[in-house]
């Protein structure tokens, strides 16, 4: 596939995500508190993202213009019949430019949600920076959608379409992330290492919640 190099480098700074993880729990605190019912899914390694091996990507880096209709999926399981899909959450970062204390314009990203079968359930798009926007880096954001019953396997897509870095997860890949489409189909998220050749699957952080 791709190959991870100096220019996936853009590493996530310990404090960055020292600071992502107070945001989750602020924004996640009045949701719980109302519903504390609510699950997050989650196919990373779990850790807390202040352990996490974690770098921002976007799909240019690697399709070029191609990558503004490829995106980031990940396949989640709905944990019980019934079960629905009410929101999503995704850590990222439309930058910032410490030159000239400017952030970047308004671009839209999109969100897809689809059943095992890669029928379209849900879409949804939205300029970057009224979620990611950020001084010192990453956020970890969540969107509300509204609620979508699944069941089975479904996939979350995101479409940075170049005006954002995802974070992804680069040392405890599960299996569960892809790049979608690549000729109509779910591609693994995976990269070659430059100095082994060594195939490296990776996580991207993608979450999905429901009840």
């Amino acid at each position: 596939m791709a190959v991870l190099g100096d220019h996936l480098k853009k590493t996530i700074l310990l404090m960055v995500a020292l600071c992502c993880t107070a945001f989750l729990f602020t924004t996640m605190a009045a949701d719980n508190a109302a519903a504390p019912q609510l699950t997050v899914l989650k196919q990373d390694s779990g850790k807390n993202l202040s352990e996490m091996n974690l770098t921002l990507y976007s799909a240019i880096d690697d399709f070029g213009s191609a990558g503004l209709v490829v995106g980031e999926a990940v396949k989640f399981t709905a944990p019980k019949a019934g079960w629905k899909l009410l929101g999503v959450q995704v850590l990222g970062w439309s930058g910032f430019n410490n030159s000239t204390k400017t952030f970047p314009a308004d671009r839209n990203f999109l969100i897809e949600v689809r059943d095992k079968d890669f029928n379209l359930l849900y879409k949804f798009a939205d300029a970057q920076n009224m979620y990611f926007l950020s001084s010192i880096g990453p956020v970890l954001s969540g969107m509300e959608i509204p609620a979508i019953p699944v069941s089975g396997d479904f996939y979350v897509v995101f479409y940075d379409r170049g005006a954002m870095g995802v974070a992804m997860e680069g040392d405890a890949g599960t299996g569960n992330s892809f790049f979608y489409p690549i000729n109509g189909q779910m591609v693994p998220a995976e990269f070659k290492a430059p100095k082994t050749n060594q195939t490296i699957k990776v996580n991207w952080l993608i979450r999905a919640v429901g009840k």
